[in-house]
């Protein structure tokens, strides 16, 4: 049996909740948030829920002309999206004490202990939906009016700092709707990398304050990682400083102490499922995408809500394609500090984007000669180096994501998109001379740093 010496000692209070191993995610509240969210997700409380919502997501993609394609391709993709979707909702409900807050990655793909890669030694379902970024790691962190709290967070040193770091204080922990925010790039952060946030319902002459009010619930952190070798999340904690006089411990290390029973977090949980089918299954996979003209990715634009960002522009499509087409995309980052570009299935989350090249970041792709970044998507490898890998599926979608943007930017800040069906056999022709080809040996070397990179992420 393999034994992990952290995990001991953290359980024996030896190690702080932040610091039980080098991995800032793997923390003690981590683990045991993790262990209850798994029990509790395997309630029968939410059957009927979950049949509701895979319903919602199949009478969407049927209404825009997608029926035909629920073959045995894509039904399993719809059945891991709803299960993802179940446990997303659970991880929501789970942290969700203000009085007893605690620091929750979530909306992350499975992790398996094995012999090669380490979770506490358990095994975490997958909590992904509506379009999860392979890049970002997102957190919560429960809040209300009647508290003041502080954040403590640390950030790493030089290239290891991550691309893009946002903090947005919501009113729904589902359809989001930002109370108030505060960029990474206008962080105020000391020479060893710490920092500390405020967040109380009082006014503040400090940059690093967010304002709350009696709608805010949650704030919702995330730290977007460019270059998987390199970056890492910061390390966050979570303090009440003013308990407005209710005498709850400020300690939020160590051991999992919430007033929340069980019951009420299974409550919580089936009004947030309830809510997502709604808000993902209608709004997101139907208003936002499959509404737009298939094999075309337009304009990025910019709201408040539906899980976007404040300072981000997304672009929202679709494609189908036969065995001989491919779906080739050019666009630009514009003003944008960070921009992404996955694809997806059509239940709105990453296939295996672990060992798949299922998306790209400023950091990863290679760039043409004016600037601009151009993707192949297809099934079959066309031999380019930004490739992006349909896993065997004719029709996907795709949300692509720029961030660092002003939040009050009313032009197109500077990003252009182009999109066109080509046959592949066209592709060298119909590609920019200076594209970069790579043969089998070459591809997979990539695809090997893609999953050292992606381990280095998620397990200890």
């Amino acid at each position: 049996m393999k034994i992990n010496i952290h995990h001991l000692l953290s359980l024996a209070g030896l190690i702080p909740a932040s610091q039980a191993t080098n991995n800032p995610l793997a923390t003690t509240d981590q683990r045991d948030l993790d262990i209850l969210a798994t029990q509790l997700s395997k309630s029968p409380a939410f059957d009927l829920l979950r049949d509701a919502a895979h319903t919602q997501y199949i009478i969407t993609i049927e209404e825009y002309g997608y029926g035909s394609s629920l073959n045995d391709q894509t039904k399993p993709d719809i059945d891991i999206a709803i299960d993802e979707l179940v446990f997303s909702s659970v991880q929501k409900a789970v942290n969700n004490d203000p009085a007893h807050p605690k620091v929750y990655w979530t909306d992350a793909p499975p992790r398996n202990s094995t012999s090669s890669q380490e979770w506490f030694g358990i095994s975490v379902p997958g909590g992904r939906y509506s379009y999860d970024n392979p890049d970002c790691i997102y957190r919560t962190i429960p809040i209300s009016y009647k508290f003041d709290y502080e954040i403590h967070g640390r950030r790493a040193r030089g290239d290891q700092a991550s691309s893009d770091v946002t903090f947005s204080l919501i009113s729904n922990p589902n359809s989001q709707n930002t109370v108030s925010f505060l960029s990474g790039k206008d962080l105020q952060v000391e020479e060893d990398g710490s920092y500390v946030i405020t967040v109380s319902s009082k006014d503040s002459n400090s940059t690093n304050h967010l304002k709350s009010d009696l709608t805010a619930v949650q704030l919702f952190v995330r730290n977007n990682l460019g270059d998987w070798s390199l970056e890492l999340p910061d390390e966050l904690n979570v303090t009440i400083v003013n308990d407005g006089d209710k005498n709850i411990s400020n300690n939020t290390g160590g051991t999992l102490s919430s007033a929340l029973s069980d019951e009420t977090i299974i409550a919580q949980a089936q009004g947030d499922l309830a809510e997502s089918s709604f808000f993902y299954g209608f709004g997101a996979l139907g208003f936002k995408t499959l509404s737009n003209p298939v094999n075309k990715l337009g304009a990025p634009s910019q709201s408040q809500s539906l899980g976007t960002l404040t300072s981000q522009a997304s672009s929202f499509g679709s494609f189908s394609l036969a065995e001989d087409e491919a779906f080739v995309v050019t666009l630009s980052g514009g003003k944008s500090t960070y921009w992404v570009l996955p694809i997806y299935s059509l239940g709105m989350i990453t296939a295996t984007p672990w060992d798949s090249i299922v998306s790209y970041n400023n950091k990863q792709a290679k760039q043409n000669n004016n600037g601009t970044f151009t993707f192949v998507i297809s099934n079959q490898d066309p031999g380019v180096y930004n490739w992006l890998n349909t896993t065997s599926r004719s029709q996907g979608l795709i949300m692509g994501r720029w961030q660092g943007l002003p939040t009050n930017g009313s032009d197109n800040n500077d990003i252009d998109v182009f999109s066109s069906v080509v046959k592949t056999d066209n592709l060298r022709e119909f590609l920019p001379k200076e594209t970069i080809y790579v043969n089998g040996e070459q591809r997979q070397l990539q695809l090997r740093d893609r999953l050292e990179g992606y381990n280095r992420i998620h397990y200890q």
